[in-house]
């Protein structure tokens, strides 16, 4: 079985993604190909046994890049570099002649470009892992848009239903993404659930040992409306009345809002920030000095997390808000607590309870590790090619 990855974007978590689906099922075909741009986030994780394709000029966009820098970088980075790639990707294609084409890293604009320029579902089977869906009732309603972000994520959404309805295969990663989109007249027999795999990649790659901080919380990933970094601010301010030492690392890109960095400006000794894309080799650092990972979604995007298997591949307990899969994912298994979103006094007191309860903490961390075992990429990729198999047989 021959299978072709597109990487569709260059930034952020999803080309770790790739790199680790490509390098698990390259060991169980003929021959694996990454289709990416020429520079990601995750160039030095790919495996040898692969072989890659240096298609596109261009890095591509991160969600975060979107809330923080907005039109122009759309128009530059996006539109412009998928009108002149297109072409390029039906050429290797034609080379490799793939048994099957993989967009393991969400569709965005350039995908869908790449689908419907160049009609690759009218010549190969395709299928799209769709990472995050709107859980909201009323999908792409006008009155749920209350700035350019919201634009994009509801333009985006539109679009990339348009070209799911014509593709073999859909990944997602959760029974509620699956749901959705049955709701939006998509055929159930062509969606698969496969939970996100583990990023144990990041663990590998430590060239340090550190040494975890007892009171030392953890927010990781992109800075957006949909995180409730708010919540996470005020929640330490309420937490430090009773552990005066405790510690907030806020690492990732975005944009921090203005109230934040008010109180952050007067916390300067419990909060460190690192507010840009964090390279891979600070990733180990943070994770491994936090003792509880904080993920605050405000609304459910499939209730699941990149940052949450970086943090199980660490063993961390997790709090996180009680949206999507997040209570099966992590309350479920014994790994931490979900919240109410929007409640930072619950989110403290969760904070305080782990903190403080030294048995606790270190059960919820076994857990976090057996969780990983379980979502292990090996085992993840086993039920790809079950997928990529099935699509096969019904393309014939």
């Amino acid at each position: 079985m021959k299978i072709v990855y597109v990487l569709t974007t260059g930034k952020g978590g999803l080309p770790h993604y790739a790199a680790e689906l490509a390098n698990a099922v390259s060991k169980l075909v003929e021959e694996v190909t990454v289709i990416k741009p020429a520079i990601t986030t995750a160039d030095t994780m790919f495996s040898s046994k692969i072989n890659i394709i240096n298609a596109f000029n261009w890095t591509g966009l991160s969600i975060a890049d979107v809330y923080k820098r907005g039109m122009k970088q759309i128009l530059t980075k996006e539109v412009l570099g998928m009108l002149i790639s297109h072409k390029h990707i039906k050429k290797y294609l034609n080379e490799i002649q793939p048994d099957i084409i993989h967009f393991s890293t969400d569709l965005f604009l350039s995908g869908i470009s790449f689908v419907s320029l160049g009609q690759l579902h009218a010549r190969y089977p395709v299928i799209v892992t769709c990472h995050g869906l709107p859980h909201n009732k009323k999908l792409l309603n006008t009155s749920n848009i209350k700035n350019f972000y919201d634009i994009c994520i509801n333009i985006g959404s539109f679009l990339s239903l348009h070209v799911l309805k014509k593709i073999d295969g859909i990944i997602v990663h959760t029974k509620n993404d699956k749901n959705l989109l049955v709701n939006k007249d998509i055929d159930s027999r062509k969606i698969f659930v496969i939970p996100h795999g583990v990023y144990s990649i990041f663990k590998k790659i430590c060239n340090e040992y550190f040494h975890e901080e007892k009171e030392t919380i953890l927010f990781f990933g992109n800075i957006t409306p949909d995180k409730d970094i708010n919540a996470v601010i005020e929640a330490i301010m309420i937490v430090k009345k009773q552990i005066p030492n405790i510690k907030l690392i806020i690492a990732g890109n975005g944009k921090i809002p203005n109230t934040c960095k008010m109180i952050i400006g007067r916390y300067k000794l419990n909060i460190e920030i690192y507010n840009y894309f964090i390279p891979n080799e600070k990733v180990c650092e943070f994770f491994s000095r936090a003792s509880v990972v904080v993920i605050p979604e405000k609304r459910s995007r499939g209730g699941h997390s990149g940052v949450l298997t970086i943090a199980y591949s660490f063993g961390k307990p997790v709090i996180a808000t009680n949206v999507g899969d997040f209570p099966i994912l992590v309350r479920d298994s014994g790994c931490g607590f979900v919240v109410s979103p929007k409640d930072p006094k619950a989110l403290a007191e969760a904070i305080v309870r782990i903190l403080e309860d030294d048995r606790l903490r270190k059960k919820m961390s076994r857990n976090a590790l057996k969780k990983a075992e379980e979502l292990s990429w090996d085992k993840i990729a086993k039920r790809h090619i079950k997928v990529y198999e099935e699509v096969l047989e019904g393309d014939r």
